[in-house]
């Protein structure tokens, strides 16, 4: 399929994504589980460590997002989480991330790092989509959720699973594709490096899953904002 074709079949995918982006973070959010005694967790959104790189693009941000706030559910059956983001830049496509420690106990840092997942195969870590991500809208807030099952748990890495659901560190992480391009969606809030340029700084320690999980494009693509959960 041409990119002219693809960019016609997804325009009004498009439209309602841009439409939904101002009131999303006024929508509750039902617990995907519904069977054992569950564990709730709020938590501050942070600006990822790359946004106070500006020689990179960043916007020389750190600390605490205002107006931004995660929660995560947690029971015998797995995960629920939602997390509702400020600051976004209009018109920007963002993805979302789940990253899962089964074993925080392993890391080296508190909360665990990117060498931590990577690195060391003892925190028995997973990455992967944390369900569809948005394009912001004007007003730069949007809500984003998703689900975990226990079990077999496929992302960047091969043969990991979500074990304990009380026991898991739980991250989770926004990254900024740039202007959102229509020929790169919906790509741009599925995958982790749709639309974004080869010179992005990507970080070296993540694996060639990653950096292979979207179409090449012309935007400088930096992770954004961070929520993290440690085991209560």
């Amino acid at each position: 399929m041409s990119r002219l074709d693809r960019t016609a079949s997804t325009v009004l995918t498009f439209v309602l994504v841009l439409a939904g982006c101002e009131t999303a973070d006024t929508e509750p959010l039902a617990p995907a589980f519904s069977h054992g005694t569950a564990s709730h967790q709020t938590a501050p959104v942070r600006w990822h460590g790359q946004q106070q790189l500006i020689a990179l693009g960043g916007n020389g941000k750190s600390g605490v997002v205002g107006g931004a706030w995660a929660r995560l559910v947690r029971n015998q059956n797995g995960i629920s989480y939602q997390i509702h983001a400020a600051e976004l830049n209009p018109g920007n496509a963002y993805s979302l991330w789940l990253v899962v420690v089964n074993n925080p106990a392993a890391c080296a840092a508190s909360p665990c790092s990117a060498a931590d997942l990577f690195l060391n195969a003892a925190t028995d870590a997973q990455v992967r989509s944390g369900g569809t991500g948005t394009v912001a809208g004007a007003s730069g807030m949007a809500a984003m959720a998703g689900t975990a099952r226990v079990g077999p748990l496929s992302g960047w890495l091969d043969g990991r699973s979500l074990g304990d659901p009380y026991g898991v560190e739980v991250h989770l992480v926004l990254n900024d594709h740039g202007p959102m391009i229509p020929a790169f969606m919906p790509g741009m809030i599925s995958t982790y490096r749709a639309g974004c340029a080869n010179t992005s700084p990507f970080p070296g320690v993540f694996p060639a899953t990653a950096i292979a999980d979207g179409e090449v494009g012309p935007n400088t693509c930096l992770l954004y904002q961070v929520a993290i959960f440690q085991p209560q």
